[in-house]
């Protein structure tokens, strides 16, 4: 697709500069860059591990969050508005994180929904997804599931992957187009196909900038501009056809047969050769000069601050053919009142109940697209059930067996019903994290429209699992046949399930990682099951306090409570005796089955309040 006009990024004297986690002196990543990102135009920007690339893309695309940055950074001559530039740019990560169980058209289309205004019409949304899968050659693969090795889901390549995440960013039609090593982890062929793609869309009027680690030489040649980078400081900047007699100029030809990008690493990994590159390049390359677009078209900004071979008239072969590119200086740059409305310009969000819609929908495609994961966690809650009917069948009406086995079956069934539904939700974090993370990173939704959608989706699925574990566990542990117990029973126990789905994804948010969660989920539970009153009569009076906060201890009163009130029992002689009256001091709080069951039913939304602030402060501190 073919846009109006390019934009043209350029920055001086840029500095990013962060602080030791442990301590000591602030430690300066990137030492005084100057260049630019030219409209119509790809850069790659390379250097080796730890040169500071990936710093300088995140710079420039305004993705970082943590640090000090310095120097200049301006669009078409006028001072960055970063809110703004978000909305004219897109990164794309090194990491493709896509949900395996859509299909390509799916992840572009949500992305779409997302990203356009509400106020679009719904044609002009798929006219815009049919562009994207044509633009990066994705129409024959359109209803093909992305997939995931590690699920075991077959699905698309890896060069298609990665055209998926280009495809996600270029439904809102960016104007610059940020890239972090689009080429890694795939073969030659499909590396040079993307960056093919790259260059296309740079052809189509977009400002593209890429960092790549080594490329083959079939790649180097498709670059029209390059920057080298090490240790922070600029090795070299212009267009790659200078970059060979630069070296050469500095005393380091590149010998005959060599990939020149493989002699540049070389020849950087030395101190002192990368000392005298970098001297060479600043004493050839004047500072900079950032002129408005005014300046530029007037001629007033010709030769200030640019490498020979830098004009704005170039060849660009792509893919070693053979082709020109005459790329003006007025269809380069834009007016300084072009600039001004460019920084703006305000998109419309889409609203949220829309993108909890949004969301929910895709949320249940999921579930339609793994049936097997439903199936097992229905076939797990079925054997655990029939496991504990087992265990305690059709209980008898003794109070020396019937009272005991009564009150460690419901205790039991809580234990069950709290470490199977929090480990679940703990170990799924991670793959959700990253999915959330770069969505909201890229501003499709908000946390919040993703906590509704989750809310809303999930936990009508446990409760048809809970529900189902409760009819089987009921009737054959044989409690009270009283229909309203009964009730009572399902909703207790459901209010629980959903209290500890929410703690499981709480120790997961706090501690940001699966492993770290189950290890904290499994003391959380481990310290509130003490504490109900079933296994320790006694509680000291330090640890009182636990049994007042602890969801398990108000369930399994209730619970007791609703259970014991129905019954009676008898004893060897054949004495009957009221269950209320055999209730252990321990487990009877003083609460009424109602009272308790209210006390369970806020600390359920206490917790799933807590779990939702917690996720907007790990947002804030990009911890998500």
């Amino acid at each position: 697709m073919q846009l109006d006009g390019a934009v043209d990024v350029t920055f001086q004297g840029l500095t990013f500069t962060v602080q030791p986690r442990g301590g000591g002196e602030p430690v300066q990543i990137l030492k005084g860059l100057s260049g630019a990102v030219r409209g119509g135009r790809c850069l790659a920007i390379m250097g080796a591990s730890g040169a500071g690339k990936t710093t300088l893309l995140d710079v420039l695309a305004g993705h970082t969050y943590t640090g000090e940055i310095g120097g200049q950074v301006l669009v078409n001559g006028k001072p960055r508005h970063l809110k703004s530039f978000l909305r004219i740019s897109s990164y794309v990560q090194q990491r493709d994180v896509l949900m395996a169980s859509a299909t390509v058209r799916d992840a572009i289309t949500t992305a779409a929904l997302l990203k356009l205004p509400r106020s679009m019409p719904a044609e002009e949304k798929r006219a815009r997804v049919d562009s994207v899968l044509a633009d990066l050659e994705l129409e024959g693969c359109q209803h093909t599931l992305i997939g995931d090795e590690l699920l075991n889901m077959k699905g698309i390549s890896g060069g298609q992957r990665r055209r998926v995440s280009v495809g996600i960013e270029l439904v809102k039609q960016p104007q610059i187009l940020f890239l972090d090593e689009p080429t890694s982890g795939l073969d030659s062929e499909m590396a040079v196909s993307m960056m093919e793609t790259l260059l296309r869309l740079a052809r189509g009027g977009r400002t593209v900038c890429v960092t790549i680690h080594q490329p083959n030489s079939i790649i180097t040649s498709m670059f029209d501009d390059f920057m080298l980078l090490v240790g922070g400081r600029a090795a070299y900047a212009g267009p790659w056809s200078g970059a060979v007699d630069h070296f050469a100029a500095a005393g380091f030809p590149c010998p005959q047969y060599v990939n020149p990008t493989d002699h540049f690493l070389s020849v950087l990994r030395d101190d002192k050769a990368a000392a005298a590159v970098v001297e060479a390049y600043a004493a050839s390359a004047p500072a900079l000069a950032l002129c408005s677009p005014e300046a530029s078209s007037d001629g007033e900004c010709e030769g200030k601050g640019k490498p020979a071979g830098t004009e704005l008239d170039v060849e660009a072969g792509l893919g070693g053919k053979e082709g020109t590119l005459q790329a003006s200086k007025a269809a380069l740059a834009r007016t300084a009142s072009d600039a001004a409305a460019l920084v703006e310009e305000e998109r419309p969000r889409v609203p949220f109940t829309f993108q909890t819609w949004v969301l929910s929908l895709r949320m249940l495609r999921n579930w339609g697209r793994n049936p097997m994961m439903l199936a097992a966690e229905a076939v797990q809650y079925l054997f655990l059930a029939v496991f504990v009917g087992l265990v305690y069948l059709q209980l008898s009406d003794s109070v020396a067996t019937g009272v005991p086995d009564r009150l460690s079956s419901l205790w039991f069934m809580l234990a069950v019903l709290s470490f199977t539904p929090a480990y679940t939700a703990a170990v799924a974090w991670d793959s959700e994290r990253l999915l959330l993370r770069r969505e909201v990173g890229q501003g499709m939704y908000s946390p919040a429209a993703w906590f509704a959608a989750k809310t809303t989706t999930v936990f009508p699925v446990q409760v048809v699992q809970t529900t189902l574990f409760c009819v089987i566990t009921y009737w054959m542990v044989g409690y009270s046949s009283d229909a309203g117990r009964f009730f009572i029973y399902v909703a207790l126990l459901n209010m629980f399930q959903l209290t500890s789905e929410t703690i499981g994804q709480l120790c997961a948010l706090c501690t940001g990682a699966s492993m770290y969660a189950v290890i904290l989920l499994t003391f959380v539970l481990l310290l509130l099951m003490t504490f109900t009153g079933f296994l320790v009569s006694a509680i000291p009076v330090y640890f009182k306090w636990i049994k007042w906060i602890s969801y398990l201890n108000y369930t399994y009163a209730a619970l007791v409570e609703n259970e014991f009130g129905g019954a009676t029992f008898y004893t060897d002689d054949g004495t009957a005796v009221h269950g209320t009256s055999l209730i252990p001091a321990s487990v009877n709080n003083g609460l009424s089955v109602l009272a308790n069951a209210m006390v369970a039913l806020g600390l359920m939304v206490g917790t799933r309040v807590l779990a939702f602030l917690v996720l907007l402060v790990m947002h804030r501190l990009k911890r998500i």
